[in-house]
């Protein structure tokens, strides 16, 4: 999110619509300052964004992303991957990766609002622009899993490993999705290969027991989920969602 803030702050000034100090060419606080006060009081960075969206051309582009950022924070996320389209949208003067990138975000924001349509559709649009990103393919690989599209969820996992081989959500993406389509052992590969690259991580884990569950052997399975534990109960991180569900499995 930083970077995209940096990335979206050059261009406008760039255009020259943002002064040094954060201000417009009248005085009045420009995009710098909304976006500082983003953190400090997303509500007030709200308020500013609205100021610069009545301005035009690159300071109303300016609000709309400060907009965009103030709305993720107050946990509005639908609302945020709406303007962050809109804002792609009206972006017709920046490079493809910049507008790719804006895309992306509205895309996450839709993702974790559960909105999966327009996060599908707002990662299409990332994609037609910077096919090489693996980020946008795993990201619409995931939406798709959650909304049960497992074949489509393969099918972009695959494209994102072909773009990164290493990309571990990746690979327990496309896991997820043959084990659920009944093709364990090929899961078993993307998963051995999360585990390896990640030993420690909690979802490749628990993914993994997952396969191994699958495949019958419950044995190597529990052994997967008791490291989620351990490794959970190490680091303090017992509220994470893979560490919650390796404990409802091993009580089962």
């Amino acid at each position: 999110m930083k970077q995209l803030a940096l990335a979206f702050s050059l261009l406008l000034f760039a255009s020259g619509a943002v002064h040094a100090q954060g201000g417009l060419a009248d005085g009045a606080p420009g995009y710098d300052a909304c976006l500082q006060l983003v953190g400090q009081d997303a509500g007030a960075a709200l308020d500013m964004a609205q100021t610069l969206k009545l301005k035009r051309g690159e300071d109303a582009a300016g609000g709309l992303h400060c907009e965009a950022l103030a709305l993720m924070q107050l946990n509005r996320p639908g609302d945020a991957g709406r303007t962050f389209f809109e804002l792609a949208e009206r972006l017709t003067r920046a490079d493809d990766m910049m507008r790719a990138e804006i895309y992306g975000q509205a895309g996450d924001a839709f993702a974790i609002a559960g909105d999966a349509p327009n996060a599908i559709r707002a990662y299409d649009n990332a994609i037609a622009r910077e096919p090489g990103e693996a980020g946008y393919h795993a990201g619409r690989a995931r939406v798709k899993a959650i909304a049960g599209n497992w074949e489509g969820a393969r099918d972009d996992a695959a494209e994102a490993l072909a773009i990164d081989p290493f990309s571990v959500d990746a690979l327990l993406l496309r896991a997820a999705a043959n084990r659920t389509l009944g093709y364990p052992r090929a899961a078993l590969v993307d998963a051995n290969r999360a585990v390896e690259m990640r030993p420690r991580d909690l979802d490749a884990l628990l993914e993994r027991g997952l396969v191994h569950r699958a495949l019958g052997d419950g044995k190597s399975a529990r052994a997967d989920w008791l490291a989620v534990r351990q490794i959970a109960a190490e680091t303090g991180r017992q509220g994470h969602a893979a560490a919650i569900a390796a404990e409802t499995y091993l009580r089962k």
